[in-house]
């Protein structure tokens, strides 16, 4: 792993920032779970159209397609961010 001359302030704030991530992670993962539960208890399973196929949590798009606006899915029918499909754990 490459080194770096960081000061300690610099060290303390990737520190912050990386604990920061790891609480997003956590909301995301129960935000995730529930929107899941809610699409399975309305009676919504698609099959999947492949394995790695990256479904969208927003919106019936059935898999992620990179490209897209802003980072956003390509598909002209889902136009979400990565974020809300239903990325693997």
């Amino acid at each position: 792993m490459e080194e770096y001359d960081l000061t300690e302030a610099q060290k303390n704030a990737f520190e912050d920032n990386q604990a920061e991530f790891r609480k997003f992670d956590d909301q995301l993962r129960d935000v995730r779970e529930a929107a899941r539960a809610r699409l399975t208890d309305s009676g919504w399973e698609p099959a999947p159209e492949s394995e790695d196929a990256i479904r969208c949590l927003s919106c019936p798009c059935p898999d992620f397609q990179g490209g897209g606006p802003e980072g956003k899915c390509k598909r002209g029918s889902c136009r979400h961010f990565l974020i809300d499909h239903d990325l693997p754990q």
